[in-house]
C-alpha cells in the first residue's frame, strides 16, 4: 500500500527533529514480477514475415523478455524432425519454408523491440539424420532383438546420442546457427534416451564392452541392479560430455540452456548435475498434468530436485500455458516462497500463440 504524501512528509519531519522510534509497520513489499519467456513452435505460428512482426509487436506490448524459437523441427508428424526453419546448408528446410528464413525475421523484429531470441535446437530426435545415415539410428532391445527405436506411441525417429558421427552432425547445425545468426542463446532439447534398453548399436556396445568388460545386451533392463546403474552412468556421462562439447563450440557470449525432463526420470540418462557447469540455464519440463501427477508435484518434486542438480545455472521452469487461474496461483505462490532464485517462467504453448494468451500470462507473472 502507498502512504499519503501528507503522512510521508510528517514522518520525514519527525526523523529530522530527532524524534524517538515509532511503532509504524512497514507496508508489505510488492513482489517482483516473474520474467516472461515464450517457447514458440514455428510451424504453428509463422508463415510470413508479417506473422513474425505481429507476434513480436504483441510480445512487446505484454513485456515479454525472451522468445525461444523452434529453428529445427522437434516432432515427427506433418513435418519430419530435423528439418529447419532457417537457411541451412546442412539440413533441408521444412516444407513451405524454403524461401522464408523465420529465424532471421524473428531476430530482426525482436531485437528492434529489445526482446532476446534463443534458438531452440532439438538434438537426437531427428528423422533427417536417421534417414541421412541409417547406421546412426538409435537401437533398442525389443522382444529379444536389437532394432531401431521407433517411439513408444507413434512412429518417431531417433539417433544414437553417443555416436561420434551423430554428435558431429548435430554440432555442425548448432555451429551453423550460432555463427550465422545473432542469437542471444541456444536452448538444447532431446538430449536423452527414452529408456534403459537403448542405445544398443554396435559402436556403443563395443565401447562399453571395452570399458567395462560387459556386453550391455547381457543386462536385465527390467529391474534395478548395480550393473544397470553402471550402464546408465556410462550413458549419462556421454550425454554430459556432449553438452560440454556444445559449450566449447559456441561463442562464450551466447547463453546455452537445456530443456530437461524431471530429474526422477532416471531411465533417460539425463543428469543436469553432470553438465550444469557448461550451461547458463535449465528449463525443467514440469508438466504435472502430462506426467499424471497432482499439482503439488510441481514444487515438491520437480523444482526441488532440479534445484539440487542445477549448481550455478539459472532455473526457468517450462510451464503449460493453458492451466487454470487457481493452478497458477498455487504454483506461483510456492515459487515465490520456496524458490526465490527462480526469476523467470518459460511458458510453453504447443499450438498458436494469441495476444490474449500473452496478456493473460503476463498478468499472471505479476501477481
Amino acid at each position: 500500500m502507498w502512504r499519503s504524501c501528507r503522512t510521508m512528509v510528517l514522518l520525514s519531519l519527525l526523523a529530522a527533529c530527532g524524534s524517538g522510534p515509532t511503532n509504524s509497520v512497514a507496508a508489505p513489499a510488492t513482489p517482483s514480477p516473474f520474467g516472461v519467456e515464450l517457447i514458440v513452435r514455428t510451424g504453428e505460428n509463422f508463415h510470413s514475415a508479417q506473422d513474425v512482426r505481429n507476434f513480436v509487436d504483441a510480445a512487446a506490448r505484454h513485456k515479454v523478455q525472451t522468445i525461444s524459437l523452434l529453428v529445427k523441427q522437434d516432432e515427427d508428424g506433418t513435418v519430419a524432425s530435423g528439418r529447419t526453419y532457417y537457411r541451412s546448408a546442412i539440413a533441408p528446410s521444412a516444407p513451405g519454408y524454403e524461401s522464408f528464413d523465420v529465424l532471421q525475421a524473428m531476430l530482426d523484429a525482436a531485437h528492434a523491440r529489445s526482446i532476446r531470441v534463443r534458438a531452440w535446437i532439438p538434438q537426437f530426435h531427428d528423422q533427417v539424420a536417421a534417414r541421412k545415415n541409417p547406421a546412426w539410428q538409435m537401437m533398442s532391445l525389443q522382444n529379444g532383438k536389437v532394432l531401431p527405436y521407433t517411439g513408444s506411441n507413434q512412429r518417431e525417429y531417433f539417433v544414437d546420442p553417443l555416436n561420434p558421427e551423430v554428435q558431429a552432425y548435430e554440432l555442425s547445425l548448432i555451429a551453423e546457427v550460432t555463427s550465422r545468426y545473432a542469437v542471444d542463446g541456444v536452448m538444447l532439447d532431446w538430449i536423452r534416451f527414452d529408456n534403459y534398453n537403448m542405445d544398443l548399436g554396435d559402436g556403443t556396445r563395443a565401447r562399453y564392452l571395452s570399458l567395462q568388460g560387459v556386453d550391455p545386451l547381457a543386462l536385465d533392463f527390467s529391474k534395478p541392479s548395480a550393473a544397470l546403474a553402471q550402464w546408465n552412468s556410462f550413458r549419462t556421462d556421454g550425454l554430459a560430455q556432449y553438452v560440454k562439447a556444445v559449450r566449447s563450440a559456441v561463442p562464450s557470449a551466447i547463453d546455452i540452456g537445456v530443456y530437461i525432463l524431471p530429474p526422477e526420470f532416471v531411465e533417460v540418462g539425463q543428469d543436469a548435475a553432470r553438465f550444469n557447469a557448461s550451461v547458463n540455464a535449465l528449463a525443467p519440463m514440469c508438466y504435472f498434468l502430462d506426467w499424471g501427477y497432482p499439482i503439488d508435484w510441481f514444487w515438491s518434486s520437480c523444482l526441488v530436485s532440479t534445484v539440487a542438480l542445477a549448481g550455478q545455472a539459472e532455473i526457468a521452469p517450462a510451464v503449460d500455458a493453458n492451466l487454470s487461474d487457481a493452478q497458477y496461483a498455487a504454483m506461483l505462490t510456492r515459487m515465490r516462497s520456496d524458490f526465490p532464485q527462480i526469476k523467470t517462467i518459460a511458458w510453453f504453448q504447443h499450438g498458436l500463440w494469441t495476444e490474449s494468451l500473452m496478456a493473460r500470462l503476463s498478468a499472471i507473472a505479476k501477481r
